[in-house]
């Protein structure tokens, strides 16, 4: 797989989530395919512990895709100058990946490049909401590819449909075909 979206939302069909399966069309046309879309809210995922009672949940399952994938793009709503709490409690298992058992998955992001596209009710969006996703990335030695962000409603402007084509022009250009790699 070359592209790897995982979206974190309350509402599968909200602003943020067309935003992303817009951007995801425009990637396989470019593309040709070769990516797969993520919901979290379809999947169980349970809080970070250190004695690792979760590995059971949808959690690995995704950190592996995110190992074969090329490019990965979250997509978060901005709540409360930041994240989702899907996409927080995502981003809190990705913990899992930096002890044993799972350190060598999380080893094995280094060299991908990490994305992210949001919507809010904001302009633009907080640093609150950016440094998270280009932290996360600079922590585990991915490439920071950037953000796409639209205020509100005007996710589903024509102007932010170019953007979103554009957007995965980026991603494309990244993502390039690559065949299973893990």
């Amino acid at each position: 797989m070359t592209s790897l979206f995982i979206l974190g939302s309350s509402r599968g069909d909200g602003h943020t989530a067309r935003l992303a399966r817009d951007v995801f069309r425009h990637l396989e046309d470019q593309d040709g395919g070769g990516g797969e879309f993520i919901d979290l809210g379809a999947l169980t995922i349970g809080p970070y512990d250190y004695e690792y009672r979760n590995r059971g949940d949808d959690f690995l399952p995704i950190a592996q895709k995110m190992v074969r994938a090329r490019t990965i793009v979250l997509a978060s709503p901005l709540y409360w100058y930041s994240m989702s709490g899907q996409m927080k409690m995502f981003f809190d298992r990705l913990t899992d990946l930096t002890d044993p058992p799972f350190k060598p998955l999380g080893k094995a992001l280094a060299g991908k490049t990490l994305f992210a596209l949001g919507t809010g009710g904001d302009p633009e969006p907080p640093d609150s909401f950016v440094h998270p996703f280009e932290d996360t990335a600079g922590y585990f030695r991915m490439d920071w590819g950037g953000l796409l962000y639209a205020k509100g409603a005007d996710a589903l402007t024509p102007e932010t449909a170019k953007a979103a084509q554009d957007f995965a022009g980026r991603i494309a250009a990244v993502a390039g075909p690559m065949a299973l790699t893990a």
